[in-house]
């Protein structure tokens, strides 16, 4: 099995499905993976870095069209994870898709539509309460179950029963009657509520002293009443922790949902024993869970989530500033390939980073979700580098005005991407630049001379269309 994971409001483009390659490269053999990726390492390779540090001797990047980067794509995922599986059947399974970036969102739809009749099986989970119809998964589960490319399996609320089994089996002494009524009523058959429910009233039992009445009526008539939700609950624990252990969690939270000890080392916030303790008291709290040696990842991103909801927004905004130092101190000269991450923390710091240092990094993760065909995100992250770069900046807005217009051809949106060519043409021409305005000049006309007009292609670059944009994969 190869799982991956959706982010809310964070991570690159294809964030899960980055996930599930890293694991099967982790998985195999050199050669197995050399075999499988066949000439599509090096296009594969911008997605899964490690690839190319696993399998020696990979060829260069190389270019390719704009208007076939997704479907070149698309296909070396599903013919790589065929490749490594072999005959052998694979479970693929991507949690909480409710919160799916659009790039992944289409990925998801094509690998449906190839892997019939093959040994593989994708599993996706999401809430429904959280699936809203401006997400891109909302439109996409629609298409997809009436094409029948896709079985919707229901998972109800647990039964009183079934609550009964799981506090059997979590709680390590027997809770009485008036307890478990109080846990069955309040999480109403959530699991993830069950859960902490328990833990909370664990907590409530050690501190107060053990099991008396009083603690049972506090816990089943105030406590459960009080949190009335899951988000509640987590946060009512999470005050009960150390102010160290407190510290740490936020310290993570900004960082993202998986961090490792080295890094939050380079943060500052805390670090030898007392991070340590900080760590294994948050992990005996369920509220994190190791993942490797060094490397720790939240138990649920609702965890991540109410630790930073309870931070007023410039000190969240100092945080962010602070994440943003670090990754690049820690990444260095490979800055430049984790911009999206980077960049995503100073667009968080607001004011308080150098909107210059922002749009700097913006433009350059705008360029590449480009080489991996992620338009929507190209075109997300150019508008807010535009946004930053003051008029006078003729180069940088020209820059970014010239990814716009990439992004938007990708999307099928000619005349739009004429649009901003044009406006970077502009730009360049003050500059006296002619060789890059030629050039722009070059694909405009070659798409008038075409006659091709503004259409949507629900985020498919035309196939058929001749002389091509080109995108440069990254060797």
């Amino acid at each position: 099995m190869l799982s991956g994971r959706c982010l809310e409001n964070d991570g690159e483009p294809y964030g899960p499905i980055r996930e599930v390659l890293a694991a099967a490269v982790a998985t195999h053999t050199a050669r197995a993976l050399q075999e499988a990726a066949g000439h599509h390492g090096p296009l594969l390779a911008t997605l899964v870095p490690s690839l190319r540090q696993k399998v020696r001797g990979m060829a260069a990047g190389h270019e390719v069209a704009a208007d076939k980067i997704r479907e070149q794509l698309f296909k070396s995922v599903y013919e790589f994870l065929s490749g490594v599986q072999g005959a052998k059947p694979l479970l693929i399974l991507l949690d909480d898709l409710q919160w799916a970036d659009e790039a992944t969102v289409l990925l998801l739809r094509d690998l449906a539509l190839r892997i019939n009749g093959s040994h593989m099986v994708v599993l996706g989970t999401y809430w429904d309460t959280e699936l809203d119809s401006g997400r891109p998964f909302a439109n996409a589960l629609s298409r997809l179950l009436k094409r029948r490319r896709a079985q919707r399996i229901t998972l109800g609320r647990l039964t009183d029963h079934d609550i009964e089994r799981v506090v059997a089996g979590l709680s390590e002494t027997p809770l009485t009657p008036v307890q478990m009524v109080g846990i069955q009523a309040a999480t109403e058959g959530n699991p993830l509520f069950v859960e902490h429910s328990l833990l909370y009233l664990a907590e409530s039992e050690s501190l107060l002293g053990g099991g008396g009445g009083h603690a049972q009526a506090s816990y089943t008539e105030e406590d459960l009443e009080l949190a009335q939700s899951v988000r509640g609950l987590i946060g009512r624990r999470i005050q009960r922790l150390s102010e160290p252990a407190q510290r740490m969690l936020v310290a993570a939270g900004v960082i993202g949902r998986d961090f490792d000890i080295p890094l939050l080392e380079s943060f500052g916030e805390l670090s030898g024993h007392e991070l340590r303790e900080a760590l294994d008291e948050a992990t005996r709290g369920h509220f994190i869970v190791a993942s490797g040696k060094d490397s720790y990842r939240f138990a649920h991103d609702l965890v991540r989530q109410r630790v930073l909801a309870a931070l007023p927004l410039p000190r969240l905004q100092a945080y962010h500033l602070a994440v943003a130092d670090t990754l690049e101190r820690v990444y260095g000269k490979t800055a430049n390939d984790h911009a999206a991450e980077i960049g995503y923390h100073l667009y968080q710091s607001g004011a308080a980073a150098d909107a210059g240092r922002t749009a700097a990094y913006l433009g350059r993760a705008a360029t590449n979700a480009l080489a991996v065909g992620a338009f929507e995100d190209a075109l997300r992250l150019a508008d807010s580098t535009l946004q930053l770069v003051p008029a006078d900046r003729m180069r940088e807005r020209a820059e970014a005005l010239t990814g716009r217009g990439t992004a938007l051809w990708g999307l099928g949106r000619i005349e739009d991407a004429k649009a901003a060519w044009s406006g970077a043409v502009q730009r360049y021409d003050e500059l006296g630049d002619g060789k890059a305005a030629n050039a722009l000049h070059r694909r405009i006309a070659h798409l008038e001379a075409r006659g091709e007009s503004a259409h949507e292609t629900n985020g498919v670059a035309p196939s058929e269309m001749g002389a091509p944009v080109e995108l440069e994969v990254p060797s």
